[in-house]
C-alpha cells in the first residue's frame, strides 16, 4: 500500500449508518422490521436510505405494499455494502498480535461451494495480514478433502461439515449455518404462499445443482417427507441454474449461502420457506483427529473463528 502523501483524501459521501440501515432493510424486506432489528425509528431508516439513494443517484429499493425488494442495481450495491461493513467489523475485532509475523506453509483443502461462495474473501484478508505464510489451496470433493486431511496431505479443510462421512476420524468446528429454501422465479404463483410443502414441490419441474453432493443430500432429507422430485435438469453451473429458475422453467432447494436475487440476464429469483423443516447447510473447519495443528493452521483457524460474523448464521 502506498504511503499517505499528505494530500487531501476524498471522503465518501455516504455513511456507515446509511449502509447499515440499507442492508438491514434489504435483508428484512420491510422498513418497519429493519427499524425494530436496529432499534431506531422507522423514519430514521427511511430517511437514511433516501439520502443514500440521492447520493448514489439511483434507486436501491423497490417499494410496494408488502415491503421492499432490491432493484438490480441495489443488489449490486448491496454486495459492496456488505463488504464495507464486514471490513469495519473485522477491524473492530481483529487481535493485532505478534502472530502477524508468523511464517511457514499452510496447505488448505476446500470444496466447490466453500471456495466459490464463502472462503476466498477471508483467505485474501488472511494472506494480507500474514504475508510470510505461503498458502496452497486445493479444490477437492468432500471425500477427497477428508482423505487428504486424514492422510496428512493437507493441514486443515474448510468443508460442508454437515456432509462429513468420517466424523470419527476428524475434528470439526462449525463456522456458519445456512438455511435451505425453495428458489422460484419472481413471477411464480407460489409467492402468495407463506411456505411450500415438499408435496407441492414434487409436482413442479425440479433442478438439481450437482455440486457438493447436492442431489444426494436433498434426496436424503426429502425422502422421509415424501419428496419425489420431477427432475428436468441436472447442472454443475450455478448461473445456468439461476437462469433456468429466473425463466420460470423450474424450482430448486438450495442453501442461502449461494443465493443471489438476480440471474446474469437480470431475471428475478425469490426464496420461499419450506413447510417441513430440514437441516441447514453447515460450513466449518476440519482437521485430523488427535493430529497436532501447525502454527500456520492454528493461526488460520483462529482467524476464521474470530472473523466470520454471526450474520453468517451462527447464534
Amino acid at each position: 500500500m502506498a504511503p499517505y502523501s499528505g494530500k487531501a483524501m476524498k471522503i465518501p459521501e455516504f455513511t456507515l449508518r446509511q449502509l447499515t440501515y440499507f442492508v438491514a432493510a434489504a435483508e428484512a424486506k420491510k422498513i418497519a422490521n429493519a427499524a425494530v432489528e436496529i432499534g431506531v425509528s422507522q423514519s430514521a431508516v427511511t430517511t437514511a436510505i433516501l439520502e443514500l439513494e440521492r447520493t448514489l443517484g439511483m434507486p436501491l429499493l423497490d417499494r410496494h405494499a408488502s415491503g421492499v425488494t432490491l432493484t438490480h442495481r441495489g443488489h449490486l450495491f448491496y454486495q459492496h455494502a456488505l463488504n464495507i461493513l464486514g471490513a469495519v467489523e473485522e477491524a473492530r475485532r481483529w487481535p493485532f498480535q505478534a502472530s502477524l509475523n508468523l511464517s511457514g506453509h499452510l496447505r488448505l483443502v476446500a470444496t466447490h461451494v466453500v471456495i466459490g461462495y464463502f472462503l476466498l474473501p477471508y483467505l485474501g484478508k488472511f494472506r494480507s495480514a500474514h504475508p510470510n505464510i505461503e498458502v496452497t489451496l486445493s479444490e477437492l470433493t468432500r471425500p477427497e478433502c477428508e482423505e487428504a486431511l486424514i492422510t496428512g496431505r493437507a493441514d486443515i479443510g474448510i468443508v460442508l461439515t454437515s456432509n462429513l462421512s468420517r466424523p470419527n476420524e476428524l475434528e470439526s468446528r462449525i463456522l456458519a449455518r445456512s438455511q435451505r429454501r425453495l428458489w422460484v422465479s419472481g413471477s411464480s404463483p407460489l409467492l402468495a404462499e407463506k411456505s411450500v410443502s415438499f408435496a407441492q414441490v414434487s409436482e413442479l419441474p425440479y433442478v438439481f445443482l450437482m455440486v457438493d453432493e447436492g442431489e444426494r443430500v436433498m434426496r436424503n432429507f426429502g425422502r422421509p417427507l415424501g419428496f419425489e422430485p420431477n427432475v428436468v435438469l441436472r447442472t454443475t453451473s450455478m448461473e445456468a441454474m439461476r437462469e433456468w429458475i429466473g425463466l420460470g422453467l423450474g424450482v430448486t432447494i438450495v442453501a442461502d449461502t449461494v443465493y443471489r436475487p438476480w440471474s446474469l440476464e437480470g431475471r428475478k429469483i425469490e426464496r420461499l420457506s419450506l413447510a417441513e423443516p430440514i437441516p441447514p447447510l453447515e460450513i466449518g473447519l476440519a482437521w485430523k483427529q488427535e493430529g497436532e495443528l501447525s502454527d500456520t493452521a492454528q493461526a488460520f483457524a483462529a482467524y476464521l473463528l474470530q472473523s466470520v460474523p454471526r450474520s453468517e448464521g451462527l447464534s
